[in-house]
């Protein structure tokens, strides 16, 4: 099991946008320990992201290039209920 720092994700977790930070603060908060450390760590990766280009993946206006952080916002998305049309 890897030791992570949860203060340093969740400074990760704030972000510039309101509608991001009603999005993944409130997932690390109730599902991150719930996850493989694998997924832990492209949850990990997800963070180093522009607020932009998470905007665009998490109100499906693009997709991600690399398919495990698209997997990790479809997840996301799931598991928080999030619904774009």
């Amino acid at each position: 099991m890897k030791k992570y720092n949860k203060l340093r994700i969740e400074w990760d977790c704030r972000r510039g946008m309101l509608e991001l930070d009603k999005i993944i603060m409130p997932f690390y908060l109730t599902h991150f320990h719930e996850l493989t450390d694998d997924k832990k760590d492209i949850f990990i990766r997800l963070l180093a992201s522009t607020d932009l280009q998470l905007f665009s993946w998490f109100f499906n206006l693009a997709k991600s290039q690399d398919v495990e952080l698209q997997m990790m916002v479809e997840y996301i998305q799931k598991v928080q209920k999030i619904i774009i049309n």
